[in-house]
């Protein structure tokens, strides 16, 4: 028994790092396939580029068996009016929203800059024109659509020094040197999403932030249940808590791809009186601008996530099975 005891801690972290080993190969082999096969593309056609793209979201949606249940779900509960076959119809389309943001984002980071900025119309850029008149710097707040890699690199090259905040890819260091680099093309930095000192330090120089807090949002004492399509889910207040320490304006920022192959990015008025005392309040507003968007054409929103996760025991869990 004391044996067995004493043994196991010691065999265990070299199995666990042999694990891990093992692991990041396998992240970074198939990293080195995925570009080996996608490097090329930007260079293409775009028209033909999209068409690979959706093509890549088919075959997604064929195999990927858990992300499409996922947004199945996500889908349901959101669309209580839709028909099976509508929701179908939409889940599919999806797929293939998802398929264009990865040439998208192979685009952004390695195409021609003059190509880019021919496709990506800005609508609203007076308003952040008018907060820096005023002498205030700017938060956009971004959403999670499946445009978002692309736009918020055009973003950049047409404002100056705005600085993105980013999760940081831990399991593959190669995949993350190569996408900060292709999202540094115009930015002013990247931060990572933990680093708040810096985020702040930004803001009191003067300089622009790139946020999106919808996604992936841990429940901590920063987080507040707000509704999302009639539905509660976990949102990030660490916008507003930006905005109180450094007086930003808070702009929301919102993209969409047209049929023809452009882009909008669209830039609204400061979000007015934010923050407030009231951060569910506050929260409630911005996922009302998110929302509102996403219904526009709701295949472009990133429904592969279990945006409606991690509740507190007693809300409705749309995941189980």
């Amino acid at each position: 028994m004391i044996d067995h005891v004493h043994s196991h801690p010691i065999g265990a972290p070299v199995e666990d790092t042999g694990r891990k080993r093992r692991g990041l190969s396998v992240h970074i082999a198939r990293f080195l396939l995925l570009y080996a096969l996608l490097r090329p593309i930007a260079l293409l056609p775009y028209g033909f580029q999209l068409a690979v793209g959706r093509a890549l979201g088919r075959f997604a949606h064929a195999v990927a068996k858990r992300p499409r249940r996922v947004v199945r779900c996500n889908l349901v509960a959101c669309f209580p009016e839709l028909s099976q076959a509508e929701i179908a119809t939409l889940e599919r389309r999806h797929f293939e929203s998802l398929g264009m943001s990865a040439i998208e984002m192979m685009f952004a980071w390695w195409g021609s800059q003059r190509r880019l900025r021919e496709r990506v119309a800005f609508m609203g850029l007076e308003h952040y024109e008018a907060a820096r008149a005023e002498g205030h710097s700017v938060i956009f707040l971004a959403a999670h659509f499946t445009t978002m890699e692309l736009c918020g690199i055009a973003l950049t090259m047409n404002v100056p020094d705005v600085y993105g905040v980013y999760r940081r890819y831990v399991n593959n260091p190669l995949a993350d040197t190569v996408a900060r680099d292709g999202r540094m093309r115009a930015a002013g930095g990247l931060i990572e999403r933990d680093d708040v000192v810096r985020m702040v330090r930004v803001l009191r120089d003067g300089k622009s932030l790139w946020f999106a807090s919808d996604q992936l949002v841990r429940p901590d004492k920063r987080s507040v249940i707000a509704p999302f399509f009639g539905l509660p889910c976990l949102v990030h207040s660490g916008v507003c808590e930006l905005a109180r320490l450094t007086g930003a304006r808070v702009l929301p920022v919102l993209s969409y791809r047209l049929d023809d192959g452009t882009y909008t990015v669209e830039i609204g008025p400061p979000i007015t009186d934010f923050p407030s005392d009231d951060r569910v309040a506050d929260l409630t507003r911005v996922m009302a601008v998110v929302e509102a968007h996403a219904r526009r054409d709701p295949a472009q929103y990133m429904w592969v996530w279990r945006r409606f996760g991690r509740l507190p025991d007693g809300y409705p869990d749309i995941y189980r099975r």
